[in-house]
């Protein structure tokens, strides 16, 4: 068997409203869709996701996809190992690129060996994958009746998004506290937007409302300054943007910053580079869950197989999915009691509708995720909120 062609179709799917965090409002999920096509007929499904879905699809077009035609998709470790040494130099956005290609391989495996890709993982730990409800910054009598809709629908952990103003952020997790009670975990994420005493400072503020964790207070290069919060505050701390890599896995866990890592396969490269960051979290001692980028159905469902292939994922994760106008799959992804169910079909058991493809395809614009189009002279500033 031979690649015969690898295409790819850059998308964007509308949220149903303006998401506001601490970095901007996001109004849609941009997307790269990945197809790798074979001699005998087998396709594979990926999607690429991060900041710059443009200049992702040119990695993947003009400078892996040479290196893909005519190889065997068995040869799995030997492509990845390429283009990983191809693109030395422009690493991160070459993982991003990396992990569609990788996920649309990992497809194509799971089709050869009739079997779904959790079982070339390690094998299925749980057969359904928890996810949390997510809540972004808007006042505390519309965050609490979001809580309140998503416990309804038997969500049993929300996040939410902080990090622009701590007395609001106060007033809006007392909001929800109060609008779910006591069992519902809470837990925050303020994206790097916190010097490290107005993390500890708002913690202790908000602590007090039992905070399950907090994610990312203070910028993500600076380890030190996440380890001084951890040992400042009672309340565990998430690794995300600092924790995109295995090497920021291992610096992480040498100066003990944090007790769980966010991980996410389009950082790191690929599942199974994520999966070399649980298996090391995991020795370590620290928790995983999965970050999102807004991925579609197809990225959500690599997420599920990861999560489902290892013991190492205690908490709900993350999607944005209930927050789309729509998906690419044939059939949509559902959502039972905060949960989606594992498939057992070959592969990530997926089926791409081309018309939804086309249509969230059609005049795709860029929307720039560090940006807030209603106030256009906000800017973001990690790690300098006094």
């Amino acid at each position: 068997m031979k690649i015969t062609a690898v295409k790819t179709k850059a998308i964007k799917v509308p949220f149903f409203k303006g998401e506001k965090w601490s970095g901007g409002t996001r109004y849609s999920a941009p997307s790269l869709i990945v197809q790798i096509e074979t001699d005998e007929g087998l396709i594979g499904i990926g999607e690429s996701v991060g900041p710059t879905i443009p200049v992702i699809q040119t990695v993947v077009d003009k400078e892996f996809t040479p290196f893909l035609i005519g190889r065997d998709p068995l040869e799995l470790e030997s492509i990845l190992d390429q283009l990983e040494e191809y693109s030395v130099n422009w690493k991160q956005i070459g993982y991003y690129g990396m992990a569609g290609i990788e996920m649309a391989l990992l497809d194509l495996r799971g089709k050869i060996f009739n079997t779904p890709v959790y079982n070339l993982l390690g094998g299925k730990c749980k057969s359904e994958v928890e996810f949390a409800g997510y809540i972004f910054i808007d006042t505390p009598e519309n965050n609490a009746q979001e809580a309140r809709t998503f416990v309804e629908n038997g969500y049993r952990e929300l996040k939410m998004k902080v990090g622009r103003d701590i007395d609001l952020d106060t007033d809006r997790v007392r909001a929800v506290r109060e609008a779910v009670g006591p069992k519902v975990k809470i837990r925050i994420d303020a994206n790097q937007n916190w010097s490290v005493p107005t993390a500890i400072k708002a913690i202790r503020k908000m602590e007090k409302y039992d905070l399950q964790m907090v994610e990312q207070p203070t910028r993500h290069h600076d380890v030190e300054a996440m380890a001084a919060v951890a040992r400042a505050v009672d309340v565990p701390i998430i690794a995300d943007e600092g924790c995109a890599t295995f090497e920021d896995a291992l610096r992480l866990i040498d100066k003990r910053a944090c007790a769980c890592f966010l991980v996410y396969p389009s950082e790191a490269g690929g599942i199974l580079k994520a999966r070399q960051i649980v298996d090391l979290a995991n020795q370590a001692g620290i928790w995983c869950v999965t970050g999102t980028w807004a991925e579609t159905g197809i990225g959500t469902m690599g997420n599920v197989h990861l999560v489902a292939s290892s013991r190492n994922f205690p908490f709900a994760n993350d999607t944005h999915l209930n927050f789309m106008t729509g998906d690419v799959l044939k059939d949509p992804i559902v959502f039972n009691q905060g949960k989606i169910a594992v498939t057992d079909r070959p592969g990530f058991g997926l089926d791409l509708d081309i018309n939804k493809l086309d249509h969230f395809g059609q005049n795709f614009e860029r929307e720039m995720v560090f940006y807030d189009p209603v106030d256009p002279s906000f800017q973001p500033r990690t790690g300098k909120i006094l």
